[in-house]
């Protein structure tokens, strides 16, 4: 599983810092909580919004807002995925085969998977 021998609180709280550290720093959100769900090749993380923007409430009003949002939240997350990919690579100790998110605008989520690399 991971490269470090470590607990999984001590995972847990790893990966949280990177991610909250990612969100902050390049994706200029902020968050009120962040859910870390590990198992044995993935780990989930859920992030739930600290306040909404307006626009984005009004935009998620439809389907096709809600659309676009979704797909704006993928590829802003698609640009700066690399950083986010060496940061937890160097806080778990393992490679990680693929990296995704998801926005869920009906709950106010966000929600990132990292696979980790067969060993």
């Amino acid at each position: 599983m991971i490269g470090i021998s470590r607990n999984t609180a001590e995972i847990e709280y790893a990966v949280m810092l990177a991610v909250l550290n990612f969100q902050s720093q390049f994706m200029k959100s902020s968050y009120q909580q962040a859910r870390v769900d590990v198992s044995d090749d993935v780990i989930h993380v859920t992030l739930t919004k600290t306040n909404a923007i307006p626009a984005e409430e009004r935009l998620a009003q439809s389907p096709e807002g809600r659309a676009l949002l979704e797909e704006v939240h993928t590829e802003l997350f698609r640009s700066g995925e690399a950083l986010l990919r060496v940061e937890l690579e160097r806080a778990l100790g393992a490679a990680i085969s693929s990296l995704s998110s998801r926005l869920d605008t009906a709950a106010g989520t966000s929600t990132i998977t990292v696979k980790l690399a067969e060993r």
